[in-house]
Order: C-alpha cells, then sequence, then structure tokens
C-alpha cells in the first residue's frame, strides 16, 4: 500500500506559499517596472496607453472605496489600502473548506514614464474596479 501524500490546508496550498500565476506575475512586474508590495497582496492591473492618455485599471473586487488610496509622484503611481476577510452570511459554518480570496493590507505601485501631467490625473471605481487615467504630456 502507498503512504499517504502529505496533507494540504484548505486551498491546497501550504502556508506562505504562492501559486505560480503570483510568481510570474511578480516576475513580470519587476521586469516592466511595477514593483509588487512586500507583505499583504499585490491586486492584479492592465495599463493601456492611448492617444495622449496612460490607463491603469486595478482588480479590487471586495475593497471598501474609503479604504482605497492613490497616489502619484513623478515617475511613479501607487495604490494601497485594505481588504477584509469575507465572512459567511451567517454564522452557521463550522469549518472552512476552501479559503483563496486574499485580504489584508495591499500595495502597487507602478513605474510611469515621463511626462505624465500630475494635475490632471483623475480616478473611479465601479464594481471592483478602480481606473486611473493619467494625461500625457504633448
Amino acid at each position: 500500500m502507498p503512504p499517504n501524500p502529505p496533507s494540504k490546508p484548505p486551498g491546497g496550498r501550504p502556508p506562505g506559499s504562492k501559486s505560480a500565476r503570483v510568481r510570474v506575475s511578480h516576475t513580470v512586474t519587476r521586469v516592466f517596472g511595477a514593483v509588487p508590495a512586500e507583505s499583504g497582496w499585490t491586486p492584479a492591473l492592465n495599463c493601456y496607453e492611448s492617444a495622449g492618455m496612460l490607463h491603469v485599471c486595478v482588480e479590487l473586487a471586495g475593497v471598501d472605496r474609503e479604504t482605497i488610496h492613490v497616489s502619484v509622484e513623478p515617475g511613479r503611481l501607487t495604490i494601497h489600502g485594505y481588504r477584509a476577510t469575507p465572512e459567511p452570511p451567517t454564522d452557521t459554518a463550522k469549518r472552512i473548506h476552501c479559503m483563496e480570496i486574499d485580504a489584508g493590507p495591499f500595495e502597487r505601485t507602478l513605474a510611469l514614464p515621463q511626462g505624465v501631467d500630475l494635475d490632471g490625473v483623475s480616478s473611479r471605481y465601479r464594481d471592483g474596479l478602480l481606473w486611473i487615467e493619467l494625461p500625457l504630456d504633448a
């Protein structure tokens, strides 16, 4: 009879380990100018450029608008905040079978190109997505 495989915690990953997707994301962001957070979790983002505008979309499902902070300075965009751990709708839950949603503090920093008009930056948060628009100097 083969030995029993080591047991895994709910969610399938040992505590402190990161999924392959997260490791690849961190590698890509280091290469292309984004800096992953040192602690907590790192929200996914998309960055697009159109005529005269840089558009950044950050996935922040379940994050209360009041906890989101955005700062822009020459060469750097930083988004940080906090997502609470989702709780079951009632007190009847006795065991956790799977817990994959990241919670706690987050931070994401993105290197910006030269020529961003810092005074013209705008943002909106809707349906769990934070959109930040950064005008580029002509």
